[in-house]
């Protein structure tokens, strides 16, 4: 299918095949003639770039590193070095990490984009960027003041983001495990109205912080990324799972797809080609997926 022109107020998140690993281009929707990007982690090189080249990205509004694993930042520099453009803010967990990737990752942001606005983001910050309201689920404040002491699994240092666009949201989860979950369901509680007379807080209406209608499940659909108590908090339509065909690790494990699958949400994997979600303006949301080439390869993205 032929590529044809994205709407201006359509929000458009792309889940790229890249195997075991994640790639992901949000696509704001046009303010002042100008369509701005988020990159929210990148893997393989030359199919992340050439998917921003294909998308024509002129201007990073922000690029986040969910946490230093090699899988999910091994591509940044390599993508911010070549495509040529703006890159506005810079957001990482704070994780300090022995991996080459994100010593020169960091080095560079430091060093080569000195207008980066660079910030190490914790649960509650949010912002408002071309319309869409970003807000940061994880790391907590508890978790990051834990990662010199107490040790903190690598994972559980993921920024875990929150997408919301005419009233519908996307969840970015990292690789987002127990330890984090247990905190993001902590701070954003959900509160419903009730007509029990023992209940000690009474609401009006109801408030559910963590709904989201599309879901990039956390962990390539580990058994520690998916916690059934989160899950059904979340509630999403159609979740997302970015895993390798064949996997290296057998993902998606058979408890995470069960628990989706309990709350019925619609399962898409990577393996059959790249995922694209989009938001409209009037609040209509879509999804669809694109036979992609081997994820070695990249598959031309389209758009209907």
């Amino acid at each position: 299918m032929a590529p044809v022109v994205l709407k201006d107020d359509t929000l458009s998140v792309h889940i790229l095949r890249v195997g075991d690993a994640d790639s992901i281009i949000v696509e704001l929707p046009t303010q002042g003639g100008e369509r701005g990007h988020i990159l929210v982690d990148a893997y393989l090189q030359d199919k992340t770039l050439q998917y921003v080249k294909d998308l024509g990205v002129t201007t990073f509004r922000l690029v986040v590193a969910t946490h230093p694993h090699e899988d999910h930042i091994r591509a940044i520099e390599h993508v911010l070095k070549n495509f040529g453009g703006r890159v506005e803010m810079f957001w990482d967990s704070g994780f300090r990490h022995t991996s080459d990737y994100w010593d020169d990752l960091i080095e560079y942001i430091l060093d080569n984009r000195p207008e980066t606005l660079f910030m190490r983001p914790t649960s509650g910050l949010s912002t408002v960027i071309d319309g869409v309201e970003v807000t940061v689920l994880a790391p907590s404040i508890n978790l990051r003041n834990r990662y010199d002491t107490y040790g903190v699994n690598l994972n559980n240092s993921s920024i875990v983001l929150k997408l919301t666009y005419a009233e519908k949201s996307v969840i970015l989860a990292g690789d987002a495990q127990f330890e984090s979950w247990g905190k993001i369901t902590e701070e954003f509680p959900h509160f419903e109205k009730t007509d029990n007379p023992l209940q000690h807080i009474q609401v009006d209406d109801n408030f559910y912080p963590l709904d989201c209608y599309f879901l990039k499940v956390a962990h390539h659909g580990s058994k520690h990324g998916t916690v059934l108590e989160a899950i059904e908090k979340l509630k999403p339509n159609v979740a997302a799972i970015s895993c390798g065909l064949p996997s290296q690790y057998d993902f998606p494990d058979q408890l995470a797809t069960l628990a989706l699958e309990d709350i019925h949400t619609n399962i898409y994997m990577t393996t059959m080609g790249s995922i694209v979600f989009k938001i409209e303006g009037n609040g209509t949301c879509s999804y669809y997926q694109y036979e992609d080439t081997r994820h070695g390869n990249p598959g031309k993205p389209t758009r209907n």
